[in-house]
Order: structure tokens, then C-alpha cells, then sequence
């Protein structure tokens, strides 16, 4: 109970997440930040990623994990863009609404089974590019209208503009990112110098800025701490 609100009505244990079927571990190696899949694959295709297994089951991570969310996300935005520009020439044809198909509601109620719910948006995605074969334009619209919905209520609208637009926030980390991975290899250089004064010093002025270095087996990664 904090900040006013009442104590919890539900508690959701969520399961683990893997690395190739392994346990992580900062003594192993086998670690990948949130962090990190941000700076390896598109937000969007990293929040599919997340939703690929059941909150209450493990997660598994492998190098190719996120290229295949991010060809999952491509796959929908496709669907997308080429019933658009079919149904209404490319133009916007504002908010989405009516219903959605009855497995993704089931799904959605299911506790809810969010991998069934995808499932659902790429056979509505499939049925949407039959159509397209096919010219029939009125069974496009319905498709492209129901996955609208779905990425909507799932929050993975590859059309929506908080994912293909460039966001204030996601530019100033892209600067942050920028200028202290200069400083890190410097510090890099500064190490394989033996220049460990200059390596120190490096290090400490980013602490003081916030700014938290771990030195890994791939080389130094940094995450954001209290000042």
C-alpha cells in the first residue's frame, strides 16, 4: 500500500526469463538488460517480444529472439500498409472500433494468454492478405479494421505514432548513449595502457553524473543509478 491507494486485490507471479534455456547469471555471463534489447532491436519489436509466452511461464531469450519479433512486427505493419493504401488509397481512416474476432477475446479473458492473443492478430493478418489476392475489398477493410483493434488493445500498433514517431525521450537516451559510450572507449584505451589513474577517473566522473559502469565479458555496458 502506497501513496494513497489501497492494498492490492491480485497478486501475478510472473515467470522467469531464460537465456537459451539457462538460467541467467552475472557470474555466468549469460545477462541481458532490458537496456541492452533496447539498443539491439526497435522498442515495438521488443515489446512483442515480451508478450511472446505467457506472463506465467519462462521467457527464453537467444541471439535471434528479438530479429524474430522484429519480422513478426514487420509482418503485421505490411498486412497493414497494404490494406490502407487498398481500402482508402493510403489515406487515415481515423480510430478503429466495432469488435474484435472471438479467439482474440477469448484469449484476452484467458487470465489473460497473451501468445494466443498474437496468434489471433497474424490469422486475422493472413485472412486480411487472402483478401488482398483476391480484390475483395469489403473482407480487407473488415480484416484490417479487426487487427487495428487488436494491436490497439495489445499496444503494438505498428501505424500508432508513439512507435514510428521519433519521441523526446528516446532521442535524449540516443544522446546520453552516444556520448558515454565515447567515454567508455577511452576508458577502454585508457586500460589497455595500463593508464589506470585515467581509467579510474573516467569511471568516477560518470558516477557522479548517475551513470553506473559494468565491466562484462563483452566489454562495458552502462545503466542509469541514483546520483
Amino acid at each position: 500500500q502506497a501513496a494513497g491507494h489501497g492494498f492490492a486485490n491480485f497478486w501475478m507471479h510472473n515467470g522467469m526469463v531464460t537465456f537459451e534455456g539457462e538460467k541467467m547469471s552475472k557470474s555466468v555471463g549469460n545477462i541481458v538488460t532490458p537496456t541492452e534489447m533496447l539498443q539491439l532491436a526497435a522498442p515495438l519489436a521488443v515489446r512483442y517480444y515480451l508478450g511472446q509466452a505467457h506472463y506465467r511461464s519462462a521467457l527464453d531469450y537467444n541471439p535471434g529472439s528479438l530479429a524474430e519479433a522484429a519480422a513478426a512486427v514487420e509482418r503485421i505493419e505490411g498486412f497493414m500498409q497494404r490494406a490502407l493504401k487498398f481500402v482508402s488509397g493510403g489515406g487515415d481512416l481515423g480510430p478503429a472500433a466495432g469488435k474484435v474476432p472471438e479467439a482474440f477475446r477469448a484469449a484476452m479473458d484467458d487470465d489473460p494468454n497473451v501468445p494466443q492473443a498474437l496468434a489471433a492478430v497474424h490469422e486475422t493478418g493472413r485472412r486480411g492478405n487472402t483478401a488482398l489476392a483476391a480484390q475483395d475489398k469489403e473482407a480487407v477493410d473488415e480484416a484490417l479494421r479487426e487487427v487495428r483493434i487488436m494491436t490497439d488493445v495489445l499496444f503494438i500498433n505498428p501505424l500508432d505514432p508513439h512507435w514510428s514517431g521519433d519521441t523526446a525521450g528516446e532521442a535524449e537516451y540516443r544522446a546520453l548513449d552516444t556520448l558515454v559510450r565515447a567515454q567508455l572507449e577511452e576508458r577502454r584505451a585508457a586500460r589497455e595502457a595500463r593508464d589506470w589513474a585515467r581509467a579510474d577517473a573516467i569511471r568516477d566522473t560518470l558516477a557522479q553524473a548517475g551513470i553506473l559502469v559494468e565491466d562484462t565479458a563483452d566489454g562495458a555496458a552502462w545503466s542509469l543509478g541514483a546520483r
